[in-house]
């Protein structure tokens, strides 16, 4: 039997969710008592969240981390693969686990490419984000690849990117792969990293974020494990239950401050909290007062438009926290990011194009886009 654990989209360096708290999750969920009897751990992209200093704290627990994984693969034999993601985020970053291993089984992969493992009799795709954004160009390549290795298909992909399935509903979604030729070419299981929330379709797991990062994405966290008993597959999902907390509150008029206390208390503090309400309501009205009321939490106001039940496209500019570091993105990259700032985590599941070049208008000065 062969038994494997996928985790991505970990974002070490994000400026929200602490990376000594991430940090903590991943030594407490994967490097556990039960998982040394793994033969891989695959790692499918976005280590990290931003191009770091090595000076910084973030650096420090990273650092810290890496040798904690590699220690721990090392004496339990167990095979590490880590796959670049998307590169405004990993910028190669994961290299440096190169540089800091002595003796455990680590490979770094930022190419297109195909391993055999001859030990456990398995072939592995591996597949960086934004490789190509031409699906004949990628099959291309794979073909090659399976008639180099005089194979038909993989056991497993390792991917970073977007299926077809995971961008229905929205309007801006960029390159994708296609589930029908992925489901031809590989025999288990294709796991793919990027898009942070866990899902499934056929032989296609997207594990999602390993913690979370965001509001909008406040449901389960976690990573994929799963096992190969002679043609036979199964995985589970494992959930992070001390992921971070992003919670949204929906406050509808007639919520008693009570009841908001209720809630609101009985987070952790240092949570993230977002109040979704008209802007009509009192405690719109009353807000400075509110946000005051929970010092120790991250409180923030959501507006929802009375007309069309929608956020405000203003709002959202005066109020999110975006992080844009203009010196590491191009302006194809922060269009992009602006896209997926209202399809994932507003909801714009049908915006239009005039919406989002309003959108791009507002942010036109702050991110100085010609």
């Amino acid at each position: 039997m062969i038994s494997y654990i996928v985790v991505s989209d970990i974002h070490l360096g994000h400026q929200k969710t602490p990376t000594k708290h991430i940090v903590i999750n991943l030594l407490s969920n994967l490097l556990t008592e039960e998982n040394k009897v793994l033969d891989i751990i695959f790692i499918a992209g976005d280590i990290f969240h931003r191009l770091l200093d090595l000076n910084s704290n973030d650096s420090h627990e990273i650092i810290y981390f890496f040798r904690s994984l590699l220690h721990y693969c090392s004496i339990n034999n167990i095979k590490l693969r880590v796959l670049e993601g998307t590169p405004s985020h990993d910028w190669q970053q994961s290299k440096i686990l190169l540089r800091l291993n002595d003796t455990c089984d680590l490979k770094y992969i930022n190419i297109l490419d195909i391993e055999y493992m001859s030990d456990l009799n398995i072939n592995i795709l591996y597949i960086p984000d934004e490789w190509n954004n031409d699906h004949s160009s990628i099959e291309k390549e794979i073909n090659a690849k399976l008639i180099e290795y005089n194979i038909s298909k993989v056991d497993i992909a390792i991917m970073h990117g977007q299926f077809k399935y995971q961008t229905l509903g929205k309007m801006h979604v960029g390159f994708y792969y296609n589930e029908e030729y992925f489901n031809n070419i590989v025999k288990y299981y294709i796991h793919i990293g990027h898009y942070h929330t866990y899902s499934y379709n056929g032989k296609i797991i997207a594990e999602g974020s390993f913690d979370r990062l965001s509001h909008g994405e406040e449901e389960d966290k976690g990573y994929v494990k799963a096992y190969i008993d002679n043609n036979i597959c199964n995985y589970e999902f494992i959930i992070n239950k001390n992921a971070f907390i992003y919670k949204t509150i929906n406050v509808r008029k007639g919520m008693t401050l009570k009841k908001l206390d209720d809630i609101i208390f009985n987070l952790p503090i240092g949570s993230h909290v977002r109040l979704l309400m008209s802007r009509d309501n009192e405690f719109n009205v009353n807000y400075s007062e509110i946000s005051l009321r929970y010092i120790g939490y991250n409180i923030k106001r959501l507006i929802k438009e009375d007309t069309e039940n929608k956020i405000s496209v203003n709002y959202i500019l005066e109020n999110d926290e975006i992080d844009f570091n203009t010196d590491s993105y191009s302006n194809g990259d922060i269009i992009n990011s602006i896209y997926d700032i209202l399809i994932t985590k507003y909801n714009f599941n049908e915006l239009d194009i005039e919406k989002a070049k309003e959108y791009l208008d507002i942010f036109k000065d702050k991110l100085k886009l010609e």
